[in-house]
């Protein structure tokens, strides 16, 4: 089993939409997925109860940490973080084959970032872990376009970016439209996850 991290110490940048475009794209590849639901605000599981009443099929199932424990015959486990808990942070980044980690554009964000990035050099990552930046909410304007070098530059790879659209929003309890899941594919291909 492959786990799949979204992590940030900031909140609002998107983890819970990464995460979930990410279980759908390989869900719908076919493969055995699990989202783990490891944010007290529990965005993912809501994202299931929504989707449960509204009768839609998702290709991945949300769980929670205990449920996580006996979970067998998966190919993934995508895992959802909160944000500002160090030590969850680090635990999961330890479990972890594949991390991604998204923001939005702005300087403040780059400060932010900052914060995570040190969070994760503290930790002993498993060897060959893969690690990807992911932009969100990105928008025709000269900030959003400054980004992806400005990371580059920091040798933060940028693996996909996501541009705002309403759409996403529109998409909780639901499938998100197959128009707006290219970012996803992206992410995965760019960090070696075949579909």
């Amino acid at each position: 089993m492959k786990v799949i991290s979204v992590l940030s110490r900031k909140g609002g940048v998107g983890k819970t939409l990464v995460s979930v475009g990410v279980a759908q794209v390989l869900g719908a590849a076919g493969h055995r997925v699990a989202l783990l639901d490891r944010d007290p605000e529990g965005s993912a599981m809501g994202w299931q109860h929504g989707a449960q009443k509204g009768e839609v099929p998702l290709p991945y199932q949300v769980i929670g940490p205990i449920e996580a424990t006996s979970m067998v015959g998966l190919d993934f486990l995508v895992v959802d973080t909160p944000p500002n808990d160090i030590r969850i942070l680090q635990d999961t980044a330890r479990q972890s084959h594949v991390l991604l980690v998204p923001l939005l554009p702005g300087a403040g964000e780059m400060d932010r970032l900052q914060e995570t990035v040190q969070a994760l050099s503290e930790v002993e990552l498993q060897q060959g872990v893969q690690l990807g930046f992911v932009l969100n909410r990105m928008e025709h304007d000269n900030v959003s376009a400054a980004m992806g070098p400005t990371l580059e530059q920091l040798g933060y790879p940028v693996v996909a970016q996501i541009r705002k659209a309403v759409d996403y929003q529109r998409a909780f309890g639901n499938m998100i439209p197959a128009h707006l899941t290219p970012p996803f594919k992206e992410a995965l291909t760019n960090l070696g996850v075949h579909l």
